[in-house]
C-alpha cells in the first residue's frame, strides 16, 4: 500500500485499463505459498516480498506462473486465478 498514491504506476494502469490493487504488509503476510525473499524488502515495508505475493492475492490464492522479475526499477510478477470448469452448473450438461 506504500505505492497506492505513485502517479507512474497509477497512470500505467489507467492508460491500459488494469485494475491497481494496494495491500497492506499485515494482508500480504498473511498470504501462503514458496515467495522469493528480499531482506532490504522486509526491511522497508515489512514483509519479505511483496510482487509475488500481491500477485496470488490478487489472483485469490492461485498459482504464481512468473515469479519475481525486474527490469529498469519495475518489478513484476504474475499469478492466474485457479480455474475449474463445471459444465452440470452451467446449464451446458447434456445427456
Amino acid at each position: 500500500d506504500l505505492k497506492k498514491d505513485e502517479q507512474g504506476l497509477l497512470a500505467f494502469a489507467k492508460k491500459y485499463n488494469f485494475a491497481a490493487n494496494f495491500y497492506s504488509a499485515d494482508e500480504l503476510n498473511s498470504v501462503a505459498g514458496d515467495f522469493t525473499p528480499s531482506a532490504f524488502v522486509q526491511s522497508v515495508v515489512g514483509v519479505s516480498n511483496v510482487c509475488e505475493r500481491s500477485a496470488v492475492k490478487d489472483s485469490k490464492g492461485g498459482r504464481l506462473l512468473l515469479r519475481k522479475t525486474s527490469l529498469n526499477g519495475v518489478t513484476l510478477a504474475v499469478a492466474a486465478e485457479n480455474l475449474v470448469l463445471d459444465f452440470t452448473r452451467t446449464g451446458l450438461k447434456t445427456d
